[in-house]
């Protein structure tokens, strides 16, 4: 860098002062006129040391910016360096943490080794202790076999000779217990003798006691077995009586409704106004029930009976119509009753005494059975039926069997019916009068099939209409009731000055609100207790602030006397579980639990409860000392959250058709938003409960 610099400054002299042109200006300087000359130097001098000036100058900024590069080259080359020496600093630590790993490596190894040797030093001693032990032990066995079989053989002398003292001994105790027992058999032959004389005597007098006994029991069995024969003989007679009545009183009520009969058919009958409902499941699986009249395997319920109270011998029909073509399909049927309302009338009574009669092709079955309301769905039979070819082969076989009997005949009616199900017997090809039956019939059963369809479409069409009626009529009921469950509610409006002090609180104490909230105040420093049985039964206060069903105690005041103001608060929020309020009935109780020592803590304490449902609002106000039993408030009911929803929806209907001024039918909104939603939460616990 030094030769560098001292060059550039040489270079910078020369290139002003030894130059060329220099010198040819210098030259002609000197040739000239004195004046002219002196004139001419002086200002050729003046620019001359101009120019040295402005190179020195730029001399001076290419020595700076040299100077500058010089430093930065100087500081990179000492970062380098510094940057290599902390390279070469790493590549020696990093070859003597190696070498030390190897070491260690190393020591560990020899170490192992070392443990080894001991190890295997040890296991050679212990074996070597263990042979010797071995060794000494097989030593103190020789010699304990030796003592051992001297001692036996010295005992199998004694024993011989024990032996031989205890049969001396056998042989004198044989005679004498021969001789005692000769003695004895003796006597004993001669009680024997006594005895059996005595026996003879007493089993004959026996016999002839029990042979007496037995004609006085055969005499009695006979009277008794007469009995029960002429007593089962009026029963059969009079269950038949009662079977034929109730065939008979069956078959009025379905003229009078208009219904159908088949081959299977199930009917029901009961003798009041209350609402029995008659459920079938098919083999297929389907319920044929008031919310599925007609099954894919075309079964129907074709009556169903006080929707409306009106009518004292009602009846419910389920049936396969051979005019229809539907033929029951085979499998097992089962047969419920649900007892769906008790109509508020004279005559409806609980329990109600029901009947169930099954036609099964012909074989009728009865059962008899009671429900009130409220009971759960009550499976009545179970009943299994015959594939349609073996019905239509049995109804043949009997039509046949029924022509023998008339001409005198003798038909086996189980054989003919095998043989008209024989395969061979099916495949058999058709005379020309049996072909222009079979047509002839065919053409009967499709012109009837089509009359069947035009009055079953029409049937369709009143059941619906029935059917719309009756869920009608039970939203308009239902509606009723919901009105009634918050009547206590509504009876019990919550006063402005009231509200504006809950706000106030509920503010002041950052509390919550929720689609249900139920808070309690009061003002003193006592300790009052809010609690909540909700529908699941599960009670929520201080212990259980937080339900299984969402329901949330949000404010607890005054277990240390700390509020005069104070504020409970129990809410179901969505927002905060995720959970909407349950339906069911709730119970709202207030409980004094603590008289604080200070005061301002006077009793009775007054205090106050709202209740939010929605938007209902109400207020219950009370007063309760220390010491008294808890007070229960009011009990309310809520629906289910799908209704309070379609509730809602109707609700903001009613609203908008209000405020664009629209005539709009109110209960038929209500039915199409509500009932609808009812009618389905309905149709879905029936399906429950049948699949329980």
């Amino acid at each position: 860098m030094v030769g560098l610099l001292s060059g550039s400054f040489f270079f910078g002299i020369w290139y002003i002062l030894i130059r060329e042109d220099t010198k040819k200006d210098l030259r002609r300087q000197v040739g000239g006129s004195s004046f002219a000359s002196s004139n001419r130097a002086a200002a050729n001098f003046g620019a001359a040391k101009s120019a040295i000036d402005g190179k020195l100058a730029e001399y001076q900024v290419f020595m700076r910016d040299n100077a500058q590069a010089l430093e930065a080259r100087r500081a990179q080359l000492e970062a380098q360096k510094l940057a290599e020496e902390n390279d070469r600093r790493q590549r020696l630590m990093q070859a003597e943490m190696e070498k030390q790993e190897e070491l260690r490596r190393e020591e560990e190894r020899l170490a192992a080794e070392r443990a080894a040797r001991i190890e295997a030093q040890e296991e050679a001693d212990r074996l070597e202790q263990e042979r010797l032990a071995l060794e000494e032990e097989a030593k103190r066995r020789e010699e304990e076999e030796a003592r051992r079989a001297d001692e036996e053989r010295q005992l199998r002398d004694l024993e011989d000779k024990l032996k031989a003292e205890e049969e001396e001994r056998k042989v004198a105790e044989a005679q004498r217990q021969a001789e005692e027992e000769a003695r004895r058999l003796e006597e004993e032959r001669i009680a024997e003798e006594a005895r059996a004389r005595q026996a003879a005597e007493e089993e004959m007098r026996r016999q002839e006691e029990e042979l007496q006994r037995q004609r006085d029991l055969a005499a009695a069995e006979e009277q008794r077995q007469a009995e029960i024969e002429a007593q089962r003989l009026e029963e059969e007679k009079k269950a038949k009586e009662a079977s034929d009545q109730a065939r008979l009183e069956l078959m009025e009520r379905l003229k009078r409704e208009g219904a159908k009969t088949g081959d299977v058919q199930i009917s029901l009958m009961w003798n009041n106004y209350n609402d029995l409902d008659l459920h079938v499941v098919s083999p297929s699986g389907e319920r044929i029930h008031g919310g599925n009249r007609k099954s894919a395997c075309g079964g129907e319920l074709d009556v169903d009976a006080n929707v409306r109270p009106d009518s004292k011998k009602p009846v419910e029909n389920v049936v396969w119509d051979d005019g229809d073509g539907n033929e029951a399909p085979g499998g097992m049927y089962k047969v419920y009753v649900h007892h769906y309302k008790k109509h508020n009338k004279r005559g409806a009574k609980d329990p109600t005494v029901f009947k169930i009669i099954v036609n099964n092709g012909g074989d009728y079955l009865e059962y008899e059975d009671e429900l009130t309301f409220g009971d759960p769905i009550k499976l009545i039979c179970e009943f299994d039926v015959d594939p349609p070819h073996v019905r239509n082969a049995k109804k043949k076989a009997a039509k046949i069997a029924l022509e023998a009997a008339e001409r005198g005949e003798s038909v086996d009616l189980d054989e003919l019916t095998n043989q008209i199900l024989d395969p061979e017997n099916l495949n058999k090809p058709q005379t020309e009068l049996e072909v222009v039956q079979e047509q002839e019939r065919e053409a009967s059963v499709a012109e009837e099939n089509r009359a069947a369809e035009i009055e079953e479409q029409r049937m369709h069409e009143e059941a619906r209409a029935q059917r719309e009626e009756a869920n009608k009529l039970r939203h308009e009921e239902a509606e009723k009731q919901a009105k009634s469950y918050l009547q206590k509610l509504a009876e019990n409006p919550l006063s402005p000055k009231l509200e504006k002090e809950w706000k106030n609180r509920m503010a002041k104490n950052n509390a919550n609100s929720g689609e249900i909230q139920i808070s309690l105040l009061w003002d003193n420093l006592n300790d009052l207790d809010l609690h909540i049985f909700a529908p699941s039964g599960e009670k929520i206060d201080i212990n259980n602030r937080q339900s299984e069903c969402g329901g949330i105690l949000d404010l607890d005041a005054n277990i240390s006397p700390d509020n005069k103001k104070p504020l409970e608060n129990v809410i179901w929020s969505n927002e905060l579980t995720s959970k909407s309020a349950p339906h069911g009935t709730y119970r709202v109780i207030v409980h004094h639990n603590q008289k604080h020592d200070k005061r301002n803590t006077k009793d009775p304490t007054a205090y106050s409860v709202i209740i939010k449902v929605e938007q209902t609002y109400a207020e219950f106000n009370g007063s309760i000392s220390h010491g008294e039993p808890a007070q229960e408030i009011v009990q309310f009911t809520l629906e289910e959250s799908e209704i309070r929803e379609a509730r809602k929806q109707f609700n903001n209907r009613i609203n908008q058709a209000k405020s664009s001024g629209e005539s709009i039918d109110e209960a038929a909104i209500s039915y199409e938003i509500i009932g609808t939603v009812r009618t389905r939460l309905r149709e879905e616990s029936m399906n429950q409960l049948l699949d329980g």
